[in-house]
Formats: structure tokens, C-alpha cells, sequence
């Protein structure tokens, strides 16, 4: 959120324990966030684990809101002003309702690319339910699976629809291993309503990572360039090229 002093709330529709929320609320400090956390949680015992942690970092009761359910199918704060800020890790590639329901389509949420996710990967459903939460000055970046950058059929047509509005602001590829549950290398999406322009950076951080104990941590290597950084290196990127991050935190 470069040149933003406020932020209005920070969102996840794919909540797990909160700790991405977490995260968020460490890299938003030097800004005021005016209403808080909001987030959605399918599975029961981590919905409670998120509350439990939103206590736990000292997050007041009434700065923040996780609710319960299936964010696609039932999804909550739909009242609510849109998010300056979404941040997302969901499911890669998990199986959901969509064409089985036939009013999906016409879903605010949906109907703008005028195809459904298929029914095997929910990956662009959840996408495209952020972007449809996201305010005019914001900024979603949401954790994907490689796949949605190269698969046909009704991904193809979501892709071209993003890329036609001008809605994909940055994909960053990132090093395997880095996430629990996944030895893939998966990608950062970053998705904005205010472009001023029609470039697309793509940025190539898979090299930026320290090793330790088999795990990979971007975050823990003492000379990994700032993500800042690495997002002014990529507005040089026109549309089709890639920038890539150098680092010498690769062991």
C-alpha cells in the first residue's frame, strides 16, 4: 500500500488460524488501520484458533470480525464497505460447488467474467471473490497455485477477463517449499482497481530464501532485499517481460 497512510480493514476470505492477518498487521504498522480484521474460516477448529489468536497479539475484541462458513458459497461482509487491503493463502486447487449451483453465475462476485471455476479448482473462485471485495484504492495479494497461469477452459477466460479489465497489477514467483502442507513453488497475484497503467510486472523471487532444517523462510535471511525493493525493481517490467530478484540469501 506505497504512498497510503490509512488503510480502511485488512481481509482473508480463507482465514485459517489468522496468522496471515497476523503478518499483515506487522507490515501495516506505520499505517492506521481505522476498523480492524476481518476474515472467513470453513472449518471449525481453526475459525476458533483465529479468534483465539486475534487475543492473543492484543488485537482488541472490537477490531476484529471472523466469521464461519463457505466463503463461496456463503459468503459474509457482503454489506460491508469494500477492503483496502486482502490478503489470501486458500486451498490450492480444491474441489467446490460451481456449475452444480446454477445461480452462481449471475453472483456479482462471478458474473463480470462470465464463467465459472471449475468445479475440481476453486483457485479463481476464490480470486475473483476478492477482487470483488476489494476497494477502488486497494490491493489483494493472494497466494496461487502455478496452475491458474497456464491451464485452458474457464481459467483461460478468467485470466483473459483480469487481464482485459486491467486488474493484475504483479505475479511473483516465489521458491519451493516455502509453506507447510506444499514442496511447490507457488506465486504471489496481486490485484488492484487503479493501475495507471496497462503493465503487468512479473517478478521472479525464487531465489530469495535461506534454508534451514528443510524448510525455506523468505523472511529469516539477513540480506534478502525488502519487498518494497523488489516492487520497484518490477515497475520497470513492461507486460510480458520478467524481472528477475537477485539475492544472496540462497544456501
Amino acid at each position: 500500500m506505497h504512498g497510503q497512510t490509512h488503510v480502511n480493514k485488512i481481509y482473508d476470505p480463507a482465514a485459517g488460524s489468522g496468522s496471515l492477518l497476523l503478518q499483515a498487521k506487522k507490515q501495516f504498522d506505520d499505517h492506521i488501520i481505522e476498523e480492524g480484521f476481518f476474515g472467513q474460516e470453513i472449518n471449525h477448529t481453526t475459525y476458533n484458533l483465529a479468534r483465539m489468536n486475534m487475543f492473543l497479539h492484543n488485537i482488541n475484541y472490537d477490531k476484529f470480525d471472523i466469521k464461519l462458513g463457505n466463503t463461496l458459497t456463503e459468503p459474509h461482509f457482503r454489506d460491508e464497505k469494500p477492503f483496502d487491503a486482502i490478503v489470501s493463502n486458500p486451498p490450492y486447487s480444491v474441489k467446490w460447488i460451481g456449475s452444480d449451483d446454477p445461480t452462481l453465475i449471475n453472483d456479482e462476485r462471478f458474473a463480470p467474467a462470465g464463467v465459472l471455476a471449475p468445479k475440481s479448482k476453486a483457485d479463481f473462485a476464490f480470486v475473483l471473490h476478492a477482487l470483488n471485495y476489494l476497494s477502488a484504492k486497494g490491493r489483494a495479494a493472494i497466494v496461487c497455485f502455478p496452475g491458474i497461469f497456464y491451464r485452458g477452459g474457464a481459467e483461460q477466460k478468467i485470466r483473459q477477463y483480469l487481464v482485459d479489465n486491467n486488474y493484475v497489477e504483479t505475479v511473483i514467483s516465489l521458491a519451493p517449499n516455502l509453506f507447510f502442507g506444499t514442496t511447490i513453488a507457488v506465486n504471489i497475484l496481486v490485484l488492484s482497481k487503479h493501475k495507471t497503467d496497462t503493465n503487468v510486472q512479473f517478478i521472479d523471487a525464487s531465489e530469495l530464501f535461506k534454508k534451514r532444517d528443510q524448510q525455506q523462510y523468505p523472511d529469516r535471511c539477513p540480506y534478502r532485499t525488502d519487498y518494497a525493493g523488489i516492487c520497484q525493481q518490477g515497475r520497470c517490467c513492461s507486460s510480458g517481460k520478467i524481472c528477475r530478484v537477485r539475492s544472496r540469501c540462497r544456501e
